[in-house]
């Protein structure tokens, strides 16, 4: 073969490699996992918008979930309380986040949720009674301020939740932002307007750690830095519908601790949200791998589920990749009837092999 002709063939070959279509990452379907799950421990947690639809999820699904942790978030369905028809988006950014419009209003909240539970859209309140709330605000967080997360243990006060049950943790120099004890920017990091960020801040302080020890009464401390394994992405298709209904990601994680592999032994489940501009599309698997509670997973025999917003999806309405509580795919955006609601109802569900 002439020179030529062996530079014509490698430069064709070096076009089939660009040229064709990289191998689909290996995805998992739910119900294959076949664990041994008890629902009685299913509980949740998010970040920002994550932390409003952790609260949402808990309070309309309050009979399955014992517990939600709220990082930098507000009380349920703030943003649908207003007078004067208010639209929820403004709601959402001038009440619920800042307070231009004044604090959420906690008598007209709590009277919202007991209309919602008259026409079950909602699991019945007395279920609160028993519920474990963990709220997290940072001096630092100029996103969501104090007034509204002040707002947001008063709510749930008022729905029955003990003190025993409730904590409310305020950390100096926390910015917005999912805290952890060793990964992610400065503790008081505050991007400025497009720039890029996790949205994952390094205070030295564990937080999915203070999470699952304050949820789980026999929680195990590991001893291990790092968790065994990486998350698993699955297919949310089956879940989510269609995506630009429902704003949802086609695939997510999920973190299976090799004791529940199989359903080896019972494990329970935490359901773990993300917050606006966290998107897999957006940070790849970075809050799945960083956010610290795989490790704790491994050694309490937690699943860890990761469902995924498309950043994509809705562009006109989401750009910022959120999770809805300001309704954005319909007016039931926080009840059991919601597109996202019960899309990661049914990710629970087939964990459970429900």
């Amino acid at each position: 073969m002439s020179i030529s002709k062996q530079v014509i063939l490698k430069s064709a070959l070096a076009a089939f490699v660009v040229l064709a279509p990289l191998p689909a990452a290996a995805q998992v379907k739910l119900s294959d996992l076949k664990l041994k799950i008890d629902p009685a421990q299913t509980t949740v947690s998010g970040i920002s918008s994550g932390a409003y639809m952790a609260g949402q999820f808990q309070v309309a699904y309050s009979g399955l979930v014992k517990a939600a942790g709220l990082v930098a978030g507000g009380p349920y369905d703030c943003a649908e309380v207003s007078e004067g028809g208010i639209a929820p988006a403004v709601v959402a950014l001038k009440r619920c986040m800042d307070v231009a419009m004044g604090a959420p209003d906690v008598g007209k909240l709590v009277e919202n949720a007991k209309a919602r539970e008259k026409a079950k859209d909602i699991d019945p309140l007395v279920n609160m009674a028993k519920s474990k709330i963990y709220l997290f605000n940072g001096d630092n967080d100029v996103t969501v301020k104090r007034p509204v997360a002040d707002a947001t243990e008063q709510f749930y006060k008022a729905l029955g939740v003990t003190d025993a049950n409730f904590t409310y943790v305020k950390l100096p120099k926390a910015a917005h932002a999912y805290i952890t004890d060793g990964y992610g920017a400065a503790c008081d990091f505050i991007p400025k307007e497009d720039e890029k960020s996790e949205y994952i801040n390094n205070c030295q302080y564990d937080q999915a750690g203070a999470i699952v020890r304050f949820f789980y009464a026999d929680a195990k401390i590991p001893n291990a830095p790092a968790a065994a394994r990486q998350p698993q992405l699955f297919n949310q298709a089956p879940f989510v519908g269609d995506t630009s209904r429902s704003g949802m990601a086609k695939t997510g994680y999920v973190y299976v601790p090799e004791a529940c592999d199989g359903g080896k032994q019972t494990c329970r489940i935490h359901v773990a949200f993300h917050g606006c501009k966290m998107a897999s599309n957006l940070i790849g698997d970075h809050f799945a791998v960083h956010a610290g509670y795989n490790r704790w997973a491994d050694v309490n025999n937690i699943v860890v589920l990761y469902p995924q917003i498309d950043g994509d999806a809705k562009l006109s309405s989401n750009p910022k990749a959120c999770w809805d509580w300001f309704g954005y795919t319909g007016y039931d955006f926080a009840r059991k009837g919601g597109f996202q609601m019960t899309a990661v109802r049914k990710m629970i569900g087939a964990l459970a092999g429900e």
